[in-house]
């Protein structure tokens, strides 16, 4: 994208509108594996890790994607999207907990912190902070 300009404010936001449906369906590939893990029991260790793994890995993505469109819309509406800021942080909070219980083998732990912590904060994404930055964009 490095030497890529917009040629106005219109394509600006349809690339910003682009951005957020994509970051959406990430979001919405990221619940399901959660949901698929949460049925699978964690006694099958080799598929957790490998699912944990990369379900890291996506929400890496997902807060990176995130972080940018929420910068360039603040900076464009010169304006606050409330939440967005604490919600990254919690999830990054959420991966370095996920990832020492992984290191320490403690399932039970990692299981809660998917189920509970991490399902909970991207619902709130889900439902609240992407529907907000969507209509802060149209403004």
């Amino acid at each position: 994208m490095s030497g890529t300009t917009f040629s106005s404010s219109e394509n600006s936001s349809d690339f910003l509108s682009s951005t957020i449906n994509l970051s959406l369906e990430l979001l919405s590939d990221i619940l399901h594996v959660i949901n698929t893990m949460i049925d699978l029991s964690p006694e099958h260790e080799i598929i957790w890790n490998r699912q944990i793994t990369e379900l890291t890995i996506d929400i890496s993505r997902f807060v990176e994607v995130t972080t940018l469109v929420s910068k360039v819309i603040m900076k464009q509406k010169k304006t606050v999207l409330p939440g967005i800021k604490e919600s990254h942080i919690h999830l990054l909070f959420i991966l370095k907990a996920m990832n020492q219980a992984q290191h320490k083998l403690d399932m039970v732990a990692l299981e809660d912190l998917i189920k509970y912590e991490l399902k909970d904060n991207l619902t709130q994404w889900k439902i609240d902070l992407i529907p907000q930055t969507r209509r802060l964009l149209s403004t």
